[in-house]
């Protein structure tokens, strides 16, 4: 057998490509762009006050919080076929975190002058649309779990402390026992908001707005 046929040659590995993650990235990118021009443009349609070009510059704007707010406060804001409750509820659902971040800012108005008006009994499809979509949001996120906490039982003695009932065979174990405790229970899924409903779904989407 020859000398050539006998060695072994190794291949270079090939050249690492990072073509298709920077082109995803400049994808991704541009469509979060786009998806935030669209909300602005549709917001300058809604409000009288001058929008701001970026998204980062709206959500820090004054003004244009302000005259969502007062729009918010009209009689007949909450109805189905109010055009800021329809921006409010597209712009949530396009989940570029941005735009919900904007839509969160003003929950706690909207859980309050919803909450304010079911004992007059008027349509308020609108808000309630806005509210459905952010309970769903969570329901989707929590995936069928609960929110807990652990919460260390302080009779049991630990390495930082002593317990008050002295060491027994019991709890002589220096490490301190766990007790969970919910926080806000599994979430089932609602299309509908009803009287029976209408606590836990304005409550969730409060849970949203304070994390």
């Amino acid at each position: 057998m020859s000398e050539s046929s006998s060695t072994h040659h190794d291949s270079p590995p090939p050249p690492t490509n990072n073509a298709d993650s920077e082109t995803n990235t400049v994808t991704n990118d541009s469509e979060s762009n786009t998806k935030c021009q669209t909300a602005i443009q549709s917001l300058a349609t809604i409000v009288t006050t001058n929008i701001p070009s970026t998204i980062s510059a709206l959500l820090d704007d004054e003004p244009v919080s302000t005259a969502i707010s007062s729009l918010l406060q009209r009689p007949d804001s909450g109805a189905g076929d109010n055009n800021l409750c329809r921006w409010l509820y597209d712009t949530f659902q396009s989940s570029e975190p941005s735009l919900q971040l904007l839509v969160l800012r003003f929950v706690p108005l909207i859980a309050g002058l919803y909450l304010s008006r079911v004992p007059l009994r008027q349509p308020q499809a609108g808000f309630e649309a806005v509210l459905l979509a952010l309970y769903a949001h969570e329901t989707t996120s929590r995936a069928g779990q609960a929110i807990t906490v652990n919460i260390p039982d302080l009779s049991h003695p630990s390495i930082y402390h002593e317990s008050t009932k002295g060491l027994t065979k019991n709890n002589n174990n220096n490490s301190t026992c766990l007790n969970i405790a919910v926080l806000s229970s599994t979430l089932d899924p609602h299309g509908t908001v009803r009287s029976t409903r209408r606590a836990r779904i304005v409550g969730v989407a409060l849970e949203l707005y304070y994390n």
